[in-house]
């Protein structure tokens, strides 16, 4: 599944790379929703998470033994909508997906 190339680099194999793409992403959009104020966040998170996958797969494709995917950036878009999603229904449903800090 995985195998080390050079000293450096970790090669996920298909199709387990787009599970990678997708939790990477997801992670990230969830560590901005609590950074960034409510107002649209939902839809400018996915569109900050899309552009930015989409850079990411054109400056990786200028890498030596790395190839660009338009698959690898449609499961960065997953990953981040599955995880707003989520963020957005757990609020619905009464959840707390806001950061709470208790005073002392």
């Amino acid at each position: 599944m995985m195998e080390l190339q050079g000293s450096t680099a970790l090669h996920v194999s298909a199709p387990w790379d787009k599970l990678v793409h997708a939790s990477v992403y997801g992670f990230l959009s969830a560590l901005l929703w609590w950074g960034l104020d409510r107002k649209h966040r939902f839809w400018r998170l996915l569109a900050l998470m899309a552009v930015l996958g989409m850079g990411h797969e054109y400056f990786q494709s200028y890498l030596p033994g790395r190839t660009s995917s338009v698959w690898d950036w449609l499961a960065d878009v997953i990953g981040s909508w599955m995880v707003l999603l989520f963020l957005v229904l757990a609020k619905r449903k009464g959840g707390n997906a806001e950061v709470v800090y208790a005073d002392n």
